[in-house]
């Protein structure tokens, strides 16, 4: 869904069985990461349901069986694992007296720690979006801070902004939509997460 409305995402192949899963990983190179995929699956890592740095094919197998176990998910995603580069949040929920509200923030473990977001009401434009990531206190992360690779903001921002309008375009059943992360390395910006919730 992220993908068709030309939000970019990390590359991902469903694995319901441990053979799928091993070649999956074989083809996309080492390390990988393994992710329990089910519906009404929210934070998977609360639950043993992610597992990073995987090395090698034995590697995989062991986590495949492990993650199956705990988490009785129809199967795993399986990605290339990304690395560097600034985590970002991009939330929108539905508010009560609001309606559709975007969150912009340093994603990642940093969110409740940091607690740096921009918040705007939708829809948004490239430059409301671009606005919004000026005004997080962790701007200079994405600026180039202490040799760090500088972000091409214009690129964020229009992903931002496509998240804002997929999310008004999915209508009044949508409750709320994260990515997080979104990692952005320079003028790559790649969705590495997303849960979509919706209204009942």
């Amino acid at each position: 869904m992220l993908t068709a409305n030309g939000i970019p995402v990390v590359p991902s192949t469903f694995a319901s069985d441990v053979d799928t899963a091993a070649a999956a990983a074989d083809a996309y190179g080492y390390p990988v990461v393994l992710k329990a995929a089910a519906a009404g699956l929210g934070h998977k890592s609360d639950i043993g349901g992610v597992r990073l740095g995987l090395a090698n094919e034995a590697e995989v197998r062991s986590a495949f069986v492990d993650v199956m176990d705990k988490t009785k998910a129809d199967g795993v995603l399986v990605q290339p694992q990304r690395s560097g580069g600034v985590e970002l949040l991009v939330g929108v929920v539905r508010d009560p007296s609001w309606g559709l509200t975007m969150a912009v923030a340093l994603g990642g473990i940093w969110v409740e720690v940091l607690r740096d977001s921009a918040l705007r009401l939708l829809p948004v434009d490239k430059a409301q979006a671009l606005r919004a990531l000026t005004e997080l206190r962790g701007i200079d992360l994405l600026r180039g801070a202490r040799g760090s690779e500088t972000a091409d903001l214009d690129v964020v921002a229009d992903v931002v902004a496509r998240v804002g309008q997929l999310a008004v375009g999915l209508g009044d059943r949508l409750e709320s939509l994260e990515i997080n992360p979104l990692l952005v390395r320079g003028s790559r910006v790649e969705a590495l997460d997303a849960l979509v919730t919706w209204r009942t």
